[in-house]
This record gives structure tokens, sequence and C-alpha cells, in this order.
């Protein structure tokens, strides 16, 4: 950080890590499941905001995890082939 401000360069730093995500009881778990899915697999994963670990509420934590399975199994990656013209 400090050798890109010296230079007034553009940098983008990461802490990388293990972006967590919390669960209540009260969030809609099948819409949270879905998007954690999706945060968590973002980019290949290759992220630093990837979702990689998920705290939940004990009296949900069973039902959250079969959709979170479930969400999970569903992610799709897209492979894209850019052709030079």
């Amino acid at each position: 950080a400090t050798g890109a401000a010296a230079g007034l360069k553009r940098s983008h730093l990461e802490l990388g890590g293990k972006a967590p995500a919390v669960v209540f009881a009260d969030a809609d778990l099948s819409r949270t499941a879905r998007m954690l899915a999706d945060f968590g697999y973002f980019n290949a994963g290759q992220d630093c905001t990837a979702v990689t670990r998920v705290l939940v509420q004990d009296s949900v934590y069973e039902q959250f995890r079969d959709l979170l399975v479930a969400a999970a199994r569903g992610t799709r990656t897209i492979r894209r082939i850019s052709m030079g013209r």
C-alpha cells in the first residue's frame, strides 16, 4: 500500500481469508442458501469475498444445510472462449 501510494498507482489489496456469513433463524433460508452458493462460487471462488464459512443458528442448522447443499449442487460452471478477430 505504501509503495502504491508513493507513486499514486492504482492498487487492489486483498486480505485473503475466510469470508464468513452468519445465518439467523429468522432469515429467508431458501434465498440465503441460493445467494451463499452464488457468492461461494463467484469467480470460481478466487475472490477474497467468496463465502467460505457459514455460521448458522442451531435451530435452523439442518434445514439450512440441506438447502445450501441443494443450491451448491445446482451451480454450473460456464466456460467462455473468446475468439480473437
